[in-house]
């Protein structure tokens, strides 16, 4: 099916539109789409451990429309947030109402959203990795694009990067250190940056300066259209959909560790480092974040051609899956830590 395996992707914020529109109990369909029919689809279709050939690599690669259908996210992405805005003016919402829409949204713009941004983030063109940072305007975290990218690609399943979660520690243990440590993070590397091109850091050369007036500027835009109240609905939207992406990087390296060499170097990264999930329906949900070694192999390949490894750590499931166990804790650990200690040795 080429590209077009990748559309049911655009379900989510088109279910979240209908959904907004219809109200009631409807604002919760994309809550149990993807938290309940989609994760129930991984376990029914199953798997796909096949990689494409050199011929079908080649094609994918040159296929405009693989980028198309990542663009294609960017309007929506910004409209739900948009038109939300113009569902809280005209009043009538009910509390309930509220907490489907914000999880819906969340849902949508930062499971989704924020994997095309960083798919983005790691492009060559200027544009596209411009696009990657204006999708995480939208979730106020525009720091991922420094840090993922320049820290945690560096430090990955090290004790040195707070992004990668290590055995035994719940996700509640993970979720502030990871995000403090993120954002302390692309501060320094931004500095760092600056200081090796002799350039000031009080200045707009400093990215995490342009994007903290960014940030400010989008929600001063929500503030003169929507109000106060709205602003608050749309931090609490970020907020959890940054989460959400907490989440995702909670599983991807959860136990996983490279050896420490000698002066404080360590071993490359292989795919032994991540963990993968071959599971068909997420796959094209979420672009192939899902087979993740190949990513941190080599981290500019397109999502279309990444592969697989047999060896590589493989989840149970799919992530959506995953995600819900990972907020159990006991039933996480039970699960993850037998295979995490089996990867490691």
């Amino acid at each position: 099916m080429g590209a077009l395996r990748y559309l049911p992707a655009y379900s989510v914020p088109l279910l979240v539109f209908y959904s907004m529109t219809a109200g009631g109990w409807m604002v919760w369909l994309p809550v149990i789409y993807v938290l309940g029919v989609i994760p129930g689809l991984d376990l029914l279709v199953g798997a796909d451990h096949s990689n494409l050939s050199m011929e079908q690599e080649a094609r994918a690669k040159s296929g405009w429309l693989y980028s198309l259908i990542l663009w294609g996210f960017i309007p929506l992405q910004f409209g739900l947030l948009f038109w939300f805005g113009h569902l809280h003016l005209q009043g009538g919402l009910h509390p309930a109402e509220y907490a489907g829409i914000v999880l819906s949204i969340a849902l949508s713009n930062g499971g989704i959203g924020i994997t095309i941004a960083h798919e983005f983030v790691h492009r060559s063109s200027k544009l596209e990795r411009w696009l990657g940072r204006v999708l995480l305007m939208s979730v106020l975290y525009m720091h991922f694009a420094i840090e993922h990218v320049r820290g945690h690609h560096a430090l990955v399943a090290t004790h040195e990067d707070p992004a990668s979660a290590r055995l035994g520690q719940s996700f509640y243990g993970f979720w502030f250190p990871s995000i403090a440590g993120q954002y302390r993070s692309a501060w320094h590397l931004e500095a760092e940056r600056l200081r090796k091109t002799k350039k000031s850091f009080w200045s707009l050369n400093n990215e995490m300066i342009v994007f903290s007036l960014m940030q400010l500027a989008f929600m001063g835009l929500m503030l003169a259209l929507f109000g106060w109240v709205f602003v608050g609905l749309f931090v609490l939207v970020a907020f959890l959909s940054f989460s959400l992406l907490e989440l995702v990087n909670y599983l991807e390296h959860y136990g996983l560790e490279r050896d420490e060499l000698d002066h404080g170097r360590y071993e490359k990264v292989s795919h032994h480092h991540s963990w993968n999930s071959d599971h068909i329906v997420s796959r094209m949900f979420l672009f192939e974040l899902t087979r993740h070694s190949d990513h941190h192999a080599v981290a500019s390949r397109k999502y279309q051609v990444l592969r697989t490894f047999e060896d590589a750590p493989q989840l149970p499931t799919g992530y959506p899956g995953m995600i819900l166990i990972a907020l159990v804790p006991p039933l996480w650990f039970r699960m993850m830590d037998p295979l995490a200690r089996a990867a490691r040795s």
